[in-house]
């Protein structure tokens, strides 16, 4: 590799637009904020006996209590940073750009673990899996001042922890749904690799800390 080049392959030609348009499909799918509702959705839904005493409706608040505190507020201030003129896209390109959805991020994430924590009929699975999302995104946001860390290799990172963790607490007694979050990691790094300016680092990184967030809220807290 010669000086000046990186190990990034957005600008490769030898991608034909149908990989191009495949590779922004699956990162609009496996967005980090829409992971994070597939992994609130899986423990959940999964295992019927961790939400044994909350009925249909009890399931689906729970995850809409979910979905708007960390999905909803996250979305907003993205468009009104926009809107106002603070970024150039809701794609949020450059690190300097992610500074104010990072920290507003901080705050929905750890509102939705302080809320779920202080409610005694949560499953701690669940609770323990949105203080790992905080986690991730507070060191996150540190990474972020010094380079552009992946925010979709935090999610797929979180996701595969998730599930590496719930195996070996014995949740799952499957490791199907470890080895699909695996096949799911490996394509979205490869179309961020296509579609995006992020090296390899910042997807391994990305993808560490997503995992350590996750462990770190099971296996220390």
């Amino acid at each position: 590799m010669t000086e000046g080049q990186t190990l990034s392959v957005k600008n490769d030609p030898s991608f034909s637009p149908p990989v191009r348009i495949s590779a922004a499909i699956i990162s609009f799918v496996f967005h980090p904020l829409f992971v994070g509702i597939y992994m609130a959705a899986f423990i959940i839904y999964w295992d019927p006996t961790l939400f044994l005493a909350f009925s249909e409706k009890g399931k689906l608040l729970k995850l809409l209590t979910f979905v708007n505190n960390n999905f909803i507020f996250p979305v907003l201030v993205v468009l009104l940073l926009k809107g106002l003129g603070f970024s150039r896209s809701i794609l949020l390109q450059s690190s300097r750009e992610r500074v104010i959805p990072y920290s507003a991020c901080i705050i929905f994430f750890f509102w939705t673990w302080y809320v779920f924590r202080n409610q005694p009929e949560t499953p701690s699975e669940l609770v323990n899996m949105c203080q790992g999302v905080f986690f991730a995104v507070s060191i996150a946001f540190i990474c972020n001042s010094f380079f552009k860390i992946s925010m979709h290799a935090i999610g797929v990172g979180g996701l595969v922890g998730l599930m590496i963790i719930l195996l070996f607490n014995g949740t799952m007694v499957s490791g199907q749904a470890l080895a699909i979050s695996l096949f799911i990691a490996g394509i979205v790094g490869t179309a961020r690799m296509i579609n995006s300016d992020h090296h390899w680092m910042d997807l391994i990184l990305g993808f560490a800390v997503g995992l350590i967030g996750q462990a770190i809220a099971f296996w220390v807290f």
